[in-house]
Parts: structure tokens; C-alpha cells; sequence
């Protein structure tokens, strides 16, 4: 997880993998057959790994977007609640954001297929589904489908962007520290509530 995230899966060998875990390359073709297979591996591990992290905060949503009437004060702090999630297993978690610069990485095009590996998470499906319903709900279902998506999808981009930017910003003297966390979170939820408002109906 940790080359491909660093390197990306173009740039790293069954070998480069066998070395850094100190196990012969033969173990891993036993395992995994191929460098594909391994990467699925990883993949599925990552995403296991993200979603157990978001669980709680998922299923708070869905039941709460099963509810008639709901304030759009509660749809909103339940996304952001997600985000929060999000901002944890991005940038909180024990693994430095191996896990995460993976994930950002398969996205990323790469001449080997990458991005063609594996299949999305059906959690990763959750999660979207949850963040368009609560948009929807909170417009009136004035934004259509194709519009909500991109709309959320700007939402939560704000912290990959964020994630990705994180070495410039220590060198800026902006280390993520549980603290800096804490504060990114309460900046993005007033970011995050205010867009969310301004389609409030």
C-alpha cells in the first residue's frame, strides 16, 4: 500500500513489493498471481480498511434521510458529520495516509490501468448516494442527479485537496496535528454549511 501510494502502480515491480515486505517474489505470484492481483488486494484492504472508519457516521445518515421532515440544520450537521469521518481516515489515521494517498492515486491515470482494477466499493456508492440524498432533500429536489454529484463531489474535494497539499503546507509551518485537525474540521463544516444553504429552499 505504501509504494503504490507513493509511487503509483506504473512505477512499482512485484519485486519492489517483495523486497520492501521481505518475502520472495514466488510468495507473492503464490498469493496474488500477478502485480494486478496484488494491487486488488491492496485496494480492497484500503477501502475495508476507510469505510469500517465511516460506518458509524453512514448509517446515521441513512436513517436519518428515512425520516419525513427533517431540519435542514440536521441534514447539514449529518454531512458534515460524514466529512468529519473522512478528514479522520484521510489524515488521522495510524498509517501516516498511506492508505489514503493510495486511494487518491487509483483515481490518478495511469498507462497501466490502474483505475480499471477492481470495482467500486459499494460503501463508496453509500456514501455518495447519501451525500446526493441530502443535498436533494435540503434543495427540495430542485438539483437534478448530475448536478448534485459534481456539487458533492466539490464538497468533499476540498480534503483530498487538503490531503495532497500537505507537505507544502508543513513546510509552511501547517503540521496536521490532532489539534489542526480539530480546527480543519470546525473550518470545513462553516465552508460546508454554507454552500449546503445557499440551495436551501
Amino acid at each position: 500500500i505504501q509504494l503504490f501510494g507513493d509511487y503509483g502502480f506504473d512505477s512499482v515491480t512485484t519485486r519492489d513489493v517483495a523486497a520492501a515486505a521481505g518475502v520472495p517474489p514466488a510468495s507473492l505470484r503464490y498469493y496474488f498471481v500477478n502485480k494486478d492481483g496484488l494491487y486488488i488486494a491492496c485496494m480492497e484492504h484500503v477501502q475495508t480498511m476507510t469505510f469500517k472508519l465511516l460506518e458509524s457516521e453512514l448509517q446515521a445518515t441513512e436513517r436519518l434521510l428515512t425520516q419525513k421532515n427533517v431540519e435542514a440544520d440536521r441534514l447539514i450537521e449529518s454531512f458534515c458529520a460524514m466529512q468529519d469521518a473522512r478528514i479522520d481516515s484521510l489524515m488521522g489515521g495510524p498509517d501516516g495516509g498511506a492508505a489514503a494517498l493510495f486511494s487518491i492515486r487509483h483515481d490518478l491515470p495511469s498507462t497501466g490501468g490502474a483505475g480499471k482494477l477492481g470495482s467500486l466499493h459499494p460503501d463508496a456508492q453509500r456514501m455518495a448516494a447519501c451525500y446526493i440524498q441530502v443535498l436533494n432533500r435540503i434543495s427540495g429536489n430542485t438539483v437534478d442527479l448530475q448536478s448534485a454529484l459534481i456539487i458533492t463531489a466539490m464538497i468533499s474535494g476540498q480534503i483530498v485537496n487538503l490531503f495532497l497539499r500537505r507537505n507544502r503546507l508543513a513546510e509552511m509551518g501547517w503540521e496536521f496535528t490532532p489539534e489542526r485537525l480539530h480546527w480543519l474540521k470546525a473550518a470545513m463544516r462553516k465552508q460546508t454549511s454554507a454552500i449546503l444553504k445557499s440551495y436551501q429552499v
